[in-house]
């Protein structure tokens, strides 16, 4: 997913279409998921951890013999489900990923 042998990957689909689907599609959803996890924890670690678990997986689970059309489909059914997650994410926050702050009015 990550090594490319040229501009395409085995001649099939050309490398600015996949980065395009990269680009717009998991990464986003993604990058809801990870700012929302550093809002509610604070921590530069675990939002470091947790990049490092995406690149981790995506090396570890997709087969390198999945290439072109495979590939990008593989890619929209995971950017499906991530923005699935961030959803329910937001349904269990009542529909706000950031922290909801109190507004307090002075009594004059």
């Amino acid at each position: 997913m990550f090594f490319w042998g040229g501009t395409t990957s085995s001649g099939t689909l050309p490398l600015a279409l996949y980065l395009f689907v990269l680009l717009f599609s998991i990464l986003p959803a993604y990058r809801v998921l990870m700012v929302w996890v550093y809002d509610r924890t604070e921590s530069l670690l675990l939002a470091i951890l947790m990049h490092a678990s995406l690149l981790a997986s995506q090396l570890i689970i997709i087969p390198l013999s999945l290439v072109g059309v495979a590939t990008v489909t593989l890619d929209l059914v995971f950017a499906a489900v991530l923005w699935a997650v961030v959803g329910v994410v937001a349904l269990a926050n009542h529909g706000h990923l950031t922290r909801q702050t109190t507004i307090r009015r002075r009594v004059a």
